[in-house]
């Protein structure tokens, strides 16, 4: 119980957890024990996994893809975890505060560190263009920044 205190766990962990300590029918009455109280569920830990990712350290599709895999979720599972995942809203959050910080660099110079950060938290080359782009046409234009000129209000 400690152990799920910290943080979710997937059942993978949890197993591999216990298993240096316990014998495999030992663990497999915990982990059925703590699946049907509601303590454990892999789709519950993707789904919050996906969400903290995406609050605290935006990432790509991809390398959320390859973290929930590593902490042994099923394909599956992980599918419906990611269905409806924002990546452009997700690149833009992973790259604002460095895009602030190269404010005064020339262009070359900010798409070069933008693209690389963007693609080591795992976005694919379409979507680190597009805010790429985004963001330095709102460096350059402040004002106009996130103003959409077709809303009514």
């Amino acid at each position: 119980m400690r152990l799920l205190g910290y943080r979710g766990r997937s059942e993978a962990e949890v197993r591999r957890r216990l298993s240096p300590r316990y014998d495999s029918q030992v663990i497999d009455r915990v982990i059925a024990a703590l699946t049907q109280q509601g303590y454990l569920d892999d789709a519950t830990f993707a789904r919050q996994w996906r969400s903290s990712r995406e609050r605290r350290r935006p990432r790509g599709q991809r390398l959320l893809r390859q973290e929930l895999l590593g902490k042994g979720v099923s394909e599956e599972t992980i599918r419906e975890a990611l269905e409806d995942f924002d990546g452009p809203g997700n690149a833009y959050r992973a790259g604002h505060s460095l895009a602030m910080r190269l404010a005064g660099e020339g262009f070359t110079q900010f798409r070069q560190r933008l693209w690389s950060l963007l693609q080591r938290r795992g976005f694919d080359g379409g979507v680190i263009t597009e805010t790429v782009q985004t963001l330095w046409q709102e460096l350059a234009d402040p004002l106009n920044s996130g103003v959409d000129a077709e809303a009514d209000e």
